[in-house]
C-alpha cells in the first residue's frame, strides 16, 4: 500500500508541476490552456485519494492536518473551477494569472505549512 501511496504522491506533485509549466509555456499570451484544468483536476483527485488513503490505512504516522487539507481542498476547488470556465476564453486571458496564482498558492501552503 505504501509504494501506491508513493505513486499517487508523485503524481499529485507531477499535476501541480504540469499545471505551472502549461502556463508559463503561454505566458506571452496567457491563456487557460485545457491542459491547465486537467492537471489541476488531476491534482485535486490524486490529492483526494491520499488524504483518504491516510485516513483508511497505516501508509503514514500520525493524522493529517485537517485544517491544511480543507484550506488546500478549497484553493484546488476554485482553482479547477474557474480553469474549466475560462478555458474556452480567447487570449489574452487575465484569469490565467489568478489561476496560476491559486495554483502557486497551494504549493506554498503544502510546502511551508
Amino acid at each position: 500500500m505504501s509504494i501506491l501511496y508513493t505513486v499517487l504522491v508523485v503524481l499529485h506533485i507531477v499535476c501541480w508541476a504540469a499545471a505551472l509549466v502549461v502556463y508559463l509555456r503561454d505566458i506571452r499570451a496567457p491563456r487557460v490552456a485545457p491542459g491547465i484544468a486537467h492537471s489541476i483536476a488531476g491534482a485535486l483527485v490524486t490529492g483526494l485519494i491520499l488524504v483518504a488513503m491516510w485516513e483508511m490505512t497505516d501508509v503514514k504516522d500520525g493524522d493529517p492536518n485537517h485544517v491544511k487539507i480543507g484550506i488546500k481542498l478549497v484553493v484546488a476547488l476554485i482553482a479547477t473551477i474557474l480553469a474549466f470556465t475560462q478555458q474556452k476564453k480567447p487570449a489574452p486571458n487575465p484569469m490565467a494569472h489568478v489561476v496560476a496564482g491559486l495554483v502557486v498558492v497551494n504549493i506554498v501552503i503544502a510546502l511551508v505549512w
